[in-house]
């Protein structure tokens, strides 16, 4: 996800730290897109839920756009490379203390009514953070997303990561048309993305089928850990 795009573009290709956050979220949109409509198609997004956490999702997503667009490149580079050491360390904790979660049954239940009023609006303010920090990173924010709708709404986890991923393209979407309207997306460089992502993402599906969960895991958070590492060299140098 964007997590390696764009650290991939800015390290590899030469992009600017903020035409890669820019570009990579809104081939966010276009992947978020085709994933959604399988989840809906199968019933499993929580539409209830969405609505009530997108509007400030987006919201973030803008303001988190204007704060790269504000801030010197420099700044942006460090603020990503500790969201993905964070993201790495996580990872890694998780694969080595790695343990089952249910599925849950009733992922077409909308908001439980038992949700107190205090659980919603932490979710809100939650939904928010996470917002920014895709609009500013060009992440999806499932990361903080799944969790949020898990723990703190009480969704069965399938909902949970359908839901999550509807309201990706959303955020991103939004936190594109700043970054759009400043000139700092490459439409090509989109193109050419997505038409890579799409046979990209059926193919990491198929490899991830034949991979245990611990060592996919413990592999991502090592090429996080790698790019992030990178990233602050970059800065040395």
């Amino acid at each position: 996800g964007g997590s390696i795009l764009a650290p991939l573009l800015t390290l590899v290709f030469g992009y600017d730290v903020k035409v890669s956050i820019a570009t990579t979220l809104l081939c966010t949109v276009v992947t978020s897109s085709s994933a959604s409509s399988v989840y809906l198609e199968k019933g499993l997004v929580n539409m209830k839920t969405a609505l009530l956490l997108e509007p400030t999702t987006a919201l973030g997503a803008i303001t988190g756009a204007f704060i790269t667009i504000a801030i010197p490149s420099e700044v942006v580079k460090v603020v990503l490379a500790v969201v993905l050491l964070h993201l790495a360390i996580v990872m890694m904790y998780r694969a080595v203390n790695a343990r089952s979660i249910g599925e849950g049954k009733g992922y077409e239940l909308s908001l439980a009514p038992s949700i107190s009023l205090k659980r919603r609006i932490l979710a809100v303010m939650i939904s928010f953070i996470a917002g920014m920090l895709s609009g500013m990173l060009g992440i999806g924010g499932g990361v903080i997303k799944v969790p949020l709708l898990v723990l703190v709404l009480g969704l069965p986890l399938k909902s949970a990561v359908a839901t999550s991923s509807f309201m990706i393209g959303l955020t991103a979407a939004a936190g594109s048309m700043v970054y759009l309207l400043k000139g700092l997306i490459e439409p090509s460089l989109v193109i050419v993305m997505s038409s890579g992502i799409m046979p990209g993402a059926v193919l990491g599906a198929r490899t991830a089928r034949r991979l245990k969960p611990r060592l996919l895991s413990l592999l991502l958070s090592s090429i996080l850990f790698y790019a992030a590492l990178r990233l602050l060299w970059s800065l040395a140098r």
